[in-house]
Formats: structure tokens, C-alpha cells, sequence
């Protein structure tokens, strides 16, 4: 056997360690990419969420008060501007249409319940003659049909970031209880 001195060598050594170091060079790389993306993604869906719940806010503004007789005005009213994290400046332009009625149906007196207390308004007053049931037309017997009416409405909001131009759009339906001959 051949000894062989370090004069001999040839550098593979040195080959194999570039070899390796240029490996984990590509890792790393290839690991800050993937950061880099995961955080973008994380990023646009925080910004989907928060237009989203600030299209929802205006919805929910709105169905708090009574909208049913002025629809549009309502819409109105409810502020544009959302400020999602409080620091004074507006991170959310929210457009509302006009709230739209999609039906309304009369409610019968027998599907109401005298012991709720909602269902109450809707039978009218006992002394009355008619004692809240709507009469029928042309001389025809009652109809069954209450004072009350359910309603069918569509919301829609739009929440855009001025910032990003990112938006989200929210239609929620809504069911409402309204007189008898409430405007639709």
C-alpha cells in the first residue's frame, strides 16, 4: 500500500464542503421564500377578514334601528368610515345600498302565540270588533290573516381599504316583522 501525503491530495475535500455549503445556502434561501409567501398570505387574509367584519358592522348598524319605513335614508345615516384598531385613522370605506324588500308574506293568527309577548301586538285589541283579523274583500269571511307581516329584506355592504384597494362584499338576509300594509 501507497501512503499518501498531504502533498497528493487533489482538493476534493474542498469540493465537497462548497458542494454542501452551497446546498444549504439553497435551503435557506428556498426557507425564507416560503416564509416570505406565508407571511404574505396570513397578511391578505387578516386584511379579507377585516373588510368583511366592517361590511358586517354597517349590516348590523343598520338592523339595529328600525329600517323597514325609511330604507334608504337609513342606509344613509350609517357612517362610511370604519377605524378597525382605534389609532384616529380610517382603515375601511364601507358603501351600503339601499336595503332591498324582497317579500312580504301576512302572518295568520294561528301562527302566533298569545303568551309571547311579540306575538301580542299582533292580534290587536280584544274590544275591537274585529279583534286584529283582517277581513277578506267583497263580503267574504276573515282571511285568518293577522296585523303582523313577515318580510324578506336583502343588505348588502361593501368594505374597500383605502390603502390596498382590498374589499369584501357581504349580502346578508334579514326577516323582519312589520304591520300590515308597511310599505315594501
Amino acid at each position: 500500500m501507497i501512503a499518501r501525503t498531504p502533498g497528493n491530495q487533489r482538493g476534493a475535500t474542498l469540493v465537497i464542503a462548497l458542494i454542501m455549503l452551497v446546498l444549504l445556502t439553497l435551503f435557506a434561501v428556498t426557507a425564507m421564500n416560503t416564509s416570505n409567501i406565508n407571511l404574505k398570505i396570513t397578511n391578505n387574509l387578516q386584511t379579507r377578514d377585516e373588510a368583511f367584519g366592517a361590511a358586517q358592522m354597517a349590516i348590523e348598524r343598520i338592523v339595529s334601528v328600525d329600517f323597514t319605513k325609511s330604507p334608504a335614508a337609513v342606509a344613509a345615516a350609517i357612517p362610511k368610515a370604519v377605524d378597525v384598531n382605534n389609532d384616529g385613522t380610517t382603515d375601511y370605506d364601507v358603501n351600503i345600498l339601499t336595503p332591498v324588500c324582497i317579500s312580504v308574506m301576512p302572518i295568520k293568527t294561528s301562527q302566533l302565540d298569545i303568551a309571547k309577548p311579540a306575538d301580542v301586538p299582533c292580534f290587536g285589541s280584544g274590544t275591537a270588533s274585529s279583534s286584529g283579523i283582517v277581513k277578506g274583500g267583497k263580503g267574504v269571511g276573515g282571511t285568518g290573516n293577522s296585523l303582523c307581516s313577515n318580510s324578506q329584506w336583502d343588505l348588502e355592504a361593501r368594505a374597500t381599504d383605502p390603502l390596498t384597494n382590498a374589499s369584501a362584499t357581504v349580502h346578508q338576509g334579514i326577516a323582519v316583522r312589520v304591520a300590515v300594509g308597511s310599505p315594501c
